[in-house]
């Protein structure tokens, strides 16, 4: 059965707007850190030194539904929508207890940085085995 990974974070008030709301900008943070907590709960990084790779995005998708506040603390549930050969496609619910705020998709491609350049590598073996639970995964 895929799973889908959960993580909470706090509203903090440099992320919101003269209006005390989340900026939509955030919301793509908020995607981003839930990936990074994702792969720290693999045993992972997205700037991994064990064989020089990164994960830089490539692609970013975000739909706004209703809004977050100062303080509010946001559920995120994180799935891997497509796990390709050399990328993944997150896919992101935010929300406020039973209230989504907003979905999105992140694609993150696999990197060699060993020679100084930014290269898109196939995603090793042991990494793809550690993500292949999330794949397939719905939130909601």
């Amino acid at each position: 059965m895929p799973s889908v990974f959960c993580s909470e974070r706090r509203v903090e008030f440099c992320e919101t707007d003269a209006a005390g709301i989340a900026h939509f900008s955030s919301l793509i943070i908020y995607m981003e850190q839930a990936e990074h907590a994702l792969l720290r709960s693999l045993g992972l990084s997205v700037a991994s030194s064990s064989f020089g790779a990164s994960w830089p995005r490539v692609r970013v998708e975000c739909d706004f539904i209703s809004p977050a506040k100062f303080e509010d603390v946001l559920s995120l549930q994180t799935t891997i929508a497509l796990l390709g050969t050399k990328s993944v496609t997150y896919q992101h619910r935010l929300s406020i207890g039973s209230t989504v705020i907003a979905t999105g998709k992140v694609t993150s491609v696999c990197c060699s940085r060993l020679d100084g350049s930014m290269t898109s590598i196939i995603i090793p073996p042991h990494i793809r085995e550690l993500l292949i639970q999330y794949v397939g995964a719905t939130v909601g």
